[in-house]
């Protein structure tokens, strides 16, 4: 009580940071915070990233079907469910092949903290980077989605093809980028 204290009386500020909890700041979050990213997309990512998405494996007390809605092999989790299931596998190919990343990631914090140590400054390559990561998981996510309450077909070429809302957006944060459809591989 002696801390929260000074000659004028008790410190109600030095109370409430004594009791407040502390977070741990995460790497990433400078990261996915972009104004060239759509909200949309950083929203989604960051869900993902804090383990917020409603995926099966979290959701296995309401007795629902727990299998990828990919694959329909493997228990979905978000590790299985945006990085290692074999849909999801091909549709990063095509990302990775596209912007000329030869490396594979295992974790979406681990491609998170990669394109942050690329230095993820105003760099032409490095943004588009940046927004195809979150382009491509909120994609995923919404694919999931739609294969699951609409009853849609997983289709990766379908999914690539829809990077094309972004890639083509016109508004003048994206003036810098030029990365458009036509240069998507096929």
């Amino acid at each position: 009580m002696t801390d929260w204290s000074n000659a004028k009386g008790l410190e109600t500020f030095k109370a409430y940071e004594y009791f407040r909890p502390k977070l741990t700041r995460q790497p990433w979050k400078a990261a996915i915070w972009k104004a060239f990213i759509p909200p949309k997309y950083s929203f989604i990512l960051w869900l993902g990233l804090r383990g917020r998405l409603a995926i099966r494996d979290r959701l296995a007390f309401l007795q629902e079907e727990h299998s990828c809605s990919f694959c329909i092999n493997t228990l979905e989790s978000a590790g299985h469910l945006f990085l290692a299931c074999p849909f999801s596998v091909h549709v990063w190919t095509h990302i990775r092949q596209w912007l000329g990343i030869t490396r594979r990631m295992s974790t979406l914090a681990c491609a998170v903290n990669w394109i942050k140590k690329e230095k993820m400054g105003s760099s032409v390559q490095n943004k588009a980077r940046a927004i195809a990561l979150a382009c491509t998981v909120y994609s995923l996510w919404r694919h999931r989605n739609e294969v699951i309450f609409e009853g849609k077909t997983p289709n990766p070429e379908g999914l690539l093809l829809g990077h094309e809302d972004v890639l083509n957006d016109p508004s003048p944060k994206y003036k810098d980028i030029p990365i458009r459809v036509y240069n998507f591989p096929e």
